[in-house]
């Protein structure tokens, strides 16, 4: 696969690193805050002793994530440009890390067209232009997988000691992220590698987690909305983790535009696979060893983790979304790379260009209004050119209270009518909200209430909306992607 000098090597790990950051940054602030962005923002601006209330009920496996994002807002307050730096930051890492573990694998151009193929992939926009975990789960990854290739090489307990602290560092970052650690037994094993020594340090790593998973397990309802998986998200997650059909809720781009670059994949492997078998002069330089070094990483990294998922959700339990295995996307750039490196250098760098050229439409459209499950900009402009002082406001499920810690200066003017204990007193998103015999004294003088919701079909009868129905009538609904406003009038006479 060739071999860089040593002057370029560093500048040959930042080339990714520099796409990804240019990526990233490139109309960071446009796409809203959406709900999950507006979880963080509610969960990282309470004190630390409010956080540490919200944790013991709801999102412990996010904690180590809001704790950081407590010191960024405090920092640089709660743009979306400030939520979404660390993300940014994570992914350049990322990408650098993919480019290093080609090297390290002694596949460098592997690994150097693996990394520019991540960067450029609109599904890693998506998420690092997200004010959630999942860019940084994806560059602890990464760097989790560097320790181990290390570890492995010298064989020495403190390497191995090093791996299996960041290992649980990892899964402090997201739980789901920790299936990894059965990838890097299986490469280990197949490499012929210290596999007694391997389980000696990773299995004080799983104790290490172990508390997490306990408190993680008692929080289960918080994952209660994810349905069972179904044949074709089994065949969505074969595109998706190789980055060519945008990752958002919408505005996908056509079907046979991501299967056909994963053609093209298993293509360049192909060609890779003769050209090691036809050319002795490659492997007199080592590139067989490496090819085979990076499939024994890359294959067992890119499946056990959703097939984990898929397979606890299928037996009753649904656990899987995508973004939770976003984590094993370098692992896919790292085998398109390799088959990239399979090319004559000329036809790989045009390869590479058509490939950034075809990942345009899916930049645009991440960072478009279709591009996060929802977008509250045209409900929040309604709120605040419509609304009144002394108008009230009702959420419907109360967890879109969310957004009042996003845009303050919209509903400070408005009373929120069946708020009874406030989120941060209540250690939750949603906060404490009266009951059906209390709202209706509450209601009382209210000339207009504005609802602001999550669109989607209710799951059971909403007897607040009931009683607000019965002396108020709609006037105005507004919606946008997955939010809408509706504004009620109280009726004549009542």
């Amino acid at each position: 696969m060739g071999r860089f000098s040593p002057s370029w090597r560093g500048a040959v790990v930042m080339a990714p690193a520099a796409l990804a950051l240019a990526a990233g940054l490139w109309d960071l602030a446009a796409p809203p805050v959406w709900r999950d962005e507006a979880a963080t923002v509610s969960a990282a601006g309470r004190t630390l002793p409010e956080m540490l209330h919200l944790l013991r009920g709801v999102d412990a496996v996010h904690g180590l994530y809001y704790l950081l994002m407590h010191v960024v807002i405090g920092l640089f307050g709660t743009g979306e440009a400030a939520l979404r730096l660390p993300s940014v930051i994570a992914g350049a890492l990322g990408a650098a890390g993919v480019c290093a573990l080609g090297r390290s694998l002694g596949a460098p151009r592997a690994g150097l067209y693996g990394g520019v193929l991540l960067a450029v992939m609109p599904v890693f926009s998506r998420y690092a232009q997200d004010a959630r975990p999942y860019a940084l789960t994806m560059a602890a990854t990464v760097g989790v997988t560097l320790l181990l290739l290390r570890a492995v090489r010298r064989g020495s307990d403190a390497a191995f000691a090093l791996y299996a602290v960041a290992l649980a560092g990892l899964a402090y970052l997201n739980l789901f992220a920790f299936l990894v650690t059965a990838a890097h037994g299986v490469f280990v094993a197949l490499s012929r590698g210290p596999l007694l020594r391997w389980c000696a340090f990773a299995l004080p790593a799983l104790a290490a987690v172990a508390p997490l998973a306990w408190v993680a397990s008692r929080q289960s309802a918080q994952v209660g909305w994810i349905a069972r998986p179904d044949a074709s998200d089994t065949g969505m997650l074969a595109v998706q983790l190789f980055g060519d059909l945008f990752l958002g809720h919408g505005a996908l781009t056509p079907a046979w535009l991501g299967l056909a670059p994963l053609a093209w994949l298993l293509a360049l492997l192909g060609i890779r696979a003769r050209a090691v078998r036809t050319r002795p002069d490659v492997r007199r330089r080592g590139g067989h060893r490496g090819a085979g070094a990076l499939v024994r990483l890359a294959v067992p990294w890119l499946t056990i983790p959703p097939l984990a998922l898929l397979a606890v959700s299928w037996a009753g339990h649904p656990v899987y979304e995508f973004r939770y295995v976003f984590c094993c996307v370098p692992a896919a750039a790292l085998l398109a790379g390799a088959g990239l490196a399979a090319l004559p250098r000329g036809v790989a760098v045009a390869a590479l260009a058509a490939g950034i050229c075809l990942s345009i439409p899916g930049q645009l459209a991440t960072r478009g209004p279709d591009g996060r499950q929802d977008d509250p900009g045209p409900i929040m402009a309604v709120l605040a050119s419509a609304a009144r002082p002394g108008d009230a406001v009702m959420f419907q499920p109360p967890k879109v209270r969310k957004y009042a810690v996003v845009y303050p200066d919209v509903f400070a003017r408005l009373d929120d009518v069946a708020l009874a204990r406030s989120p941060r007193a209540d250690g939750s998103f949603a906060g404490r909200q009266v009951g059906v015999r209390v709202l209706p004294a509450r209601l009382s003088g209210i000339r207009t209430l504005w609802v602001v919701g999550h669109t989607g079909k209710a799951r059971t009868p909403n007897r607040r909306l009931d009683l607000v129905r019965r002396d108020f009538r709609p006037t105005g609904r507004w919606t946008s992607r997955g939010m809408f406003v509706t504004r009620y009038d109280r009726a004549p006479g009542r």
